[in-house]
């Protein structure tokens, strides 16, 4: 029993040196960064075959890198499994907000676009809209994983109001058109274009306030000790911007 316990302290601090190695060898420009993007959140990221990632984000997201002379791998999954994939430090994850709690664990860039997002509600159920308490009481369609800014997660913490969690925005306007939640909200280009891919049209319209205005980043877990490659990253956004590529890409 003394042996094997010899043995465990001297393998789990060679195990953890190992580990760190690797976060070390990660930071070479000759290895690619995996970002993990959204699989089913056109136009921003979505998937194409198997993982592969394609929308706004991740065509920003590699022509910053090329811009930074750094090397990415995009990979699309469900929202929920690419923000457990960052958690667990296996790469980064691009196109998403910030909150108090992913603060405490993730390095961020400097914001790669903006996005509004607005309340979407059945055109026989409409109500005023002005603010966040206009939503009490009501079953509000969100989707798995997702942080809607800070003030939304407080509410709904709060009770404030109900939620209808769904893995895809297509399921919870499926819900909306049927009358079956009050609302859902979501960045007004990619509702709108749900819209249009379901037919909705004629069912389904967009409140005239918007809900927030929200950053979108790239967050990597701070284990990684990534800053030197998000300081590179954030002067290849820069830029982007400058040479005009960045507003042809959008």
């Amino acid at each position: 029993m003394k042996y094997i316990q010899f043995l465990h302290w001297i393998i789990f601090p060679i195990s953890l040196l190992l580990s760190l190695s690797c976060y070390a060898n990660d930071k070479s420009d000759n290895i690619a960064l995996t970002i993990f993007v959204d699989s089913n959140y056109p136009p921003y990221m979505y998937k194409l075959n198997g993982i592969e990632a394609d929308g706004l984000y991740p065509r920003l997201l590699e022509e910053i890198a090329r811009q930074a002379g750094k090397k990415v791998e995009l990979n699309a999954y469900p929202w929920a499994r690419a923000l457990s994939e960052g958690a667990l430090g296996k790469g980064a994850v691009g196109g998403a907000y910030k909150n108090h709690e992913r603060l405490k664990i993730y390095d961020y860039s400097k914001p790669i676009y903006q996005e509004k997002l607005v309340v979407f509600v059945n055109k026989n159920s409409k109500f005023d809209f002005k603010g966040i308490s206009d939503l009490k009481g009501k079953i509000v369609g969100v989707n798995r994983a997702w942080s809607y800014g800070q003030k939304f997660d407080s509410a709904r913490d709060s009770n404030l109001f109900s939620v209808n969690v769904r893995n895809k925005p297509s399921e919870n306007f499926k819900m909306l058109a049927l009358g079956r939640i009050d609302c859902l909200i979501l960045d007004q280009l990619s509702g709108e274009s749900y819209i249009r891919l379901m037919g909705l049209e004629d069912q389904v319209m967009v409140l005239p306030t918007p809900f927030s205005i929200n950053n979108a980043y790239l967050m990597i877990h701070k284990k990684r000790q990534m800053k030197d490659f998000l300081s590179d990253f954030n002067t290849g956004l820069d830029e982007l911007r400058k040479s005009g590529k960045y507003q042809a890409i959008v």
